[in-house]
């Protein structure tokens, strides 16, 4: 037998992916398959087929596996009902996906098994908290900027969910009183409104960059660091946007370390500098401008890292 591993999953709307996690942080025998939005009976089936895969893997291996779950999904979630209900994949919602899981791995190991749900916003947070960017920091803001905005807290080296498991639900942080409504919730004046890979693209194209094409945020962070003046001034604002909820969770919790990831924040410096740039302006008191901000260090196995890190924190209890 090898050190004890936890089984962690990893739900995306792309996306499905279960894997093997050590109590240092290694990841291995990891799978993936195709998410379904729109086909509950086959998402479920997916899932219980990936448990059973990756256990099986491990018995062949002489791999020991504790009797918790991590799984880290997209939201928002419900941990106290075990269900999570994400926009981006309709077949999810309501479905007991806890109760679904810890049956499943508890049949494959022989014992009972016990599922822990978190979103997937916190799960990147614990994973940049453990042996990512920010590794052994007390306080991190985990961000990922893209289609969308998630995130979560760590504190003390542990996951901050809150009463229903959606703590640090940064997206909809107000940073515009009675500002734009957001598409899809109808939030008004909320960070993902202004500072989202599409947002900024919106807001490009109404002032006139590339009108009409099929642009995306690659392009428009593309044209920004080839000096385009409207990519440029659209990336400051969404930025300031992103700095003032930054602030304001940084303000909350006494952060050290802000870890920002996604598909938008690859873009490297031509976001992350006006970012540390807008921060450094607003952040008055030295317990708030000393926060560093810093880009993602980990692979494409973080969703399975963050939701290895939750398994192993509810075996410590």
């Amino acid at each position: 037998m090898t050190t004890t591993h936890v089984l962690a999953l990893d739900i995306g709307g792309t996306k499905l992916a279960a894997g093997l996690v050590s109590s240092t942080g290694e990841v291995r025998g990891e799978r993936e398959v195709p998410t379904d939005p729109a086909d509950a009976a086959a998402v479920g089936a997916a899932l219980e087929g990936l448990v059973d895969a990756v256990l099986a893997d491990a018995r062949a291996e002489g791999v020991e596996v504790a009797d918790v779950v991590g799984i880290g999904s997209a939201g928002p979630v419900d941990t106290t009902a075990g269900t999570v209900h994400p926009v981006n994949i309709p077949s999810l919602r309501g479905f007991p996906l806890t109760e679904a899981v810890a049956a499943r791995a508890g049949r494959a190991l022989g014992r009972p098994a016990h599922a822990a749900l978190a979103q997937d916003g916190q799960c990147f947070a614990a994973a940049e908290q453990w042996t990512g960017a920010a590794a052994g920091a007390p306080s991190v803001l985990g961000v990922v900027v893209s289609t969308g905005i998630g995130g979560g807290v760590v504190l003390d080296g542990r996951i901050l969910t809150g009463k229903s498991g959606n703590a640090g639900f940064i997206s909809h942080v107000g940073v515009v009183l009675d500002g734009e409504r957001l598409p899809g919730s109808g939030a008004l004046g909320v960070v993902e409104s202004y500072a989202s890979g599409p947002a900024m693209v919106r807001a490009a194209q109404a002032r006139g960059w590339r009108a009409g094409e099929r642009a995306d945020a690659k392009v428009l962070t593309a044209d920004a660091a080839a000096g385009e003046r409207v990519p440029v001034e659209v990336i400051a604002a969404g930025t300031r946007a992103l700095a003032s909820a930054f602030l304001s969770a940084a303000a909350l919790f006494d952060l050290t370390d802000v870890v920002v990831g996604g598909g938008v924040a690859a873009s490297g410096e031509v976001l992350m500098a006006p970012l540390r740039a807008a921060y450094a302006e607003m952040a008055v008191y030295p317990h708030l401008a000393d926060v560093r901000l810093v880009p993602s260090q980990l692979p494409r196995l973080s969703g399975l890292l963050g939701a290895g890190r939750l398994g192993w924190q509810t075996l410590s209890g």
